[in-house]
């Protein structure tokens, strides 16, 4: 691969992973001004996003097959386009099925990312980028128009990362192969599960902590816009990290202790240092690029595979963590039992964590149908 091919396999990456976060992030940061949006539908909209992105993800591998990658890219980026742009023209009914399928095309999106980015940092700091985008965007918007141009505004993105990947031939990407099996990984499964339960929630509901506890809503929007913006250089640093770390499960709680210590404090004072929370859970968000790398990295065999169910899995466990956590909330009226479980989500994720980093487990037999580049060294992932 040539010098400018691989540059250009670079930028497109970059460019697809910032479309995986803000049809989600947008959400977040404009759900309290959605009118259409009541209690109930505010909670479904927070998990419905985990479930379609699980089942999406489980199909991927099939339509992959069938198409082939270069197209199986363009169908979820047009699908986002559209699901995108549709969500925001009628009311809540709308707005769920908008929703639904924007992260169905996500999910596309999402699995095919971690074997064409191949370990590449373009990948999770594009994917960081846009988690701050459409936190930080978003609430400008609503304020100076309606939350249906604040939401709408990301299809234009998608449209334009659509004409860009149109532009780019085959030979510019590394192309999955598709595996004859799964293999499976467990522990890696429910860690990445856990992981994005946290991320979620921190996504869909620390405005509404914050609002609640008398910050105000410019603060409590902008606070979002930190904790994403720290999540940036996460991104940036943690696939390295991953692939130097010996001792993977100090890093495991070395990722994880940032949302402890931001959840605990959402948890006891909300109100008294609301910045210091947000930056907290914001660096937690390196959990999510080491996930995201251990899955590139451990696609060798299993390819398509490996990141269709760590992912497809792993997400509709997070659905049912942070619909947990909404019908907590829905019943006792205070985020104070939502964030006792967040904090139990955290010591999963690092028990979880440990058990995928330090166990073995033989991958099934793969027909190996393409040659890919060779990747750098990347930590075991347990059963």
């Amino acid at each position: 691969m040539s010098r400018a091919t691989t540059t250009a396999s670079t930028v497109v990456i970059f460019l697809l992973a910032v479309n995986l976060r803000p049809a989600v992030t947008s959400l977040g940061a404009a759900l309290p001004d959605i009118s259409v949006a009541g209690s109930l539908v505010a909670a479904v909209l927070v998990a419905l996003p985990l479930w379609a992105i699980g089942l999406g993800g489980w199909a991927t591998p099939w339509l992959c097959g069938r198409v082939g990658a270069h197209r199986t890219v363009t169908v979820g980026l047009a699908g986002l386009v559209l699901s995108l742009a549709g969500r925001v023209l009628g009311g809540s009914s709308q707005l769920l099925v908008g929703t639904a399928l924007a992260c169905l095309s996500i999910a596309v999106l999402g699995t095919m990312l971690p074997l064409l980015a191949g370990g590449s940092a373009a990948f999770t700091f594009g994917l960081g980028l846009g988690s701050t985008a459409g936190a930080l965007v978003t609430p400008a918007v609503v304020m100076s128009s309606s939350w249906r141009y604040a939401l709408g505004l990301w299809a234009i993105v998608a449209l334009l990362t659509m004409q860009m990947w149109q532009r780019t031939p085959d030979e510019a990407l590394v192309a999955p192969r598709r595996a004859a099996g799964t293999t499976p990984a467990a522990a890696l499964t429910i860690h990445f599960g856990l992981i994005s339960t946290v991320t979620f929630l921190v996504m869909g509901w620390l405005p509404g902590i914050l609002r609640d506890a008398g910050v105000s809503p410019t603060t409590a929007g902008t606070c979002l816009a930190v904790s994403m913006a720290m999540g940036l250089p996460m991104m940036l640093l943690v696939p390295g990290w991953t692939r130097r770390w010996r001792n993977q499960t100090l890093l495991v709680v070395v990722l994880a202790t940032p949302n402890v210590i931001g959840v605990t404090g959402l948890l006891l004072a909300p109100a008294a240092a609301p910045w210091l929370w947000a930056v907290a859970t914001g660096a937690g968000m390196g959990s999510l690029a080491f996930a995201l790398t251990t899955i590139s990295l451990r696609s060798k065999d299993s390819s398509l595979s490996l990141s269709a169910v760590v992912q497809g899995v792993g997400y509709v466990i997070a659905g049912f963590g942070v619909l947990a956590c909404g019908w907590l909330h829905t019943h006792t009226g205070t985020w104070q039992t939502p964030l006792l479980l967040v904090l139990a989500i955290l010591l999963g994720q690092i028990t979880s964590g440990h058990v995928a980093v330090t166990r073995r487990t033989p991958a099934a037999p793969v027909k190996r149908t393409l040659t890919v580049r060779p990747q750098g060294n990347a930590p075991e992932v347990g059963v």
